[in-house]
Order: C-alpha cells, then structure tokens, then sequence
C-alpha cells in the first residue's frame, strides 16, 4: 500500500523499536501516519515530541500507554485504524472521497466521539492537505 504521497519508507524490527523507544522516552508525544501528518503536528504542536509511525499506530499507542497522546494526520490512516468499516454502508469507496463530501463532519464526529470515549487519553485532530484541521475529538 503506498502512502498519500506515492513514497514508501521501508519499516524494519530495528526502525519499529526505535519509534517505540522514542514514544516511551517522550513526556508530550504526538504520533503521526505520514510525511504530510509530520509536517502539520510538527507546525500545530510545537512544544511536543512528533513520531512518524506509518502504519503501525497500535503499536505506537501502545508505546505511550499511560500518556496523554495525540493521534494526528491526514484521515484516511487514522480512521480506518478507529473504525475499519467506516465507509460501511456510505456509498463511499475511501476515506479521502469522504473527506471531500458533506457527511464527513457528522460520520467523522461520531466516529471520534465515540474513540474518545473509549480512549479518553487520546487527542485525535485530523488535518487536510493544507494543513487545516478538519476534525477532532472532543
């Protein structure tokens, strides 16, 4: 599967326990799926340690159990990580084409509540290409 910008960064053991390393040594932690999450956390969390950790968000979380976290990026990763079957039932075929209609704000909301609730010790913001939030936990 490639990422939304078309590169693929290879992940091995070693790279996967160094992110985990770095996500338990850090006090303020921001996890991200890709380049453009990286970018923006890094702009809209300044005062917090960003790890890339692709694909391997369970992981990641699980490295910071016990912290307060914030799960950033684009929505399609993070979603489908919250709620696999999100496009269940929507007549949409992604998350991106879902992103772009107008029942992105109340499937996402619902979604994200319903996370949080469960998670209470996870922040999620999604963000767009431009870098603007477009949904968050409450």
């Amino acid at each position: 599967m490639l990422g939304s910008t078309g590169l693929v960064e290879p992940w091995d053991d070693h790279l996967e326990e160094s992110v985990q390393a770095r996500i338990a040594g850090a006090k303020n932690i921001v996890v991200t799926t890709g380049r453009v999450g990286l970018r923006y956390s890094r702009l809209l969390f300044p005062d917090r340690e960003v790890v890339l950790a692709g694909g391997k968000i369970k992981e990641a979380l699980s490295a910071a159990q016990g912290k307060e976290i914030v799960l950033c990026g684009l929505p399609a990763l993070i979603l489908k990580y919250i709620r696999p079957d999100i496009l269940l039932g929507t007549g949409y075929a992604t998350v991106e084409e879902l992103s772009a209609s107008p029942d992105f704000t109340r499937i996402s909301g619902r979604v994200l509540a319903a996370y949080k609730k469960q998670h209470p010790e996870i922040r999620v913001v999604l963000v767009n290409r431009d870098g603007t939030v477009i949904g968050e936990s409450p």
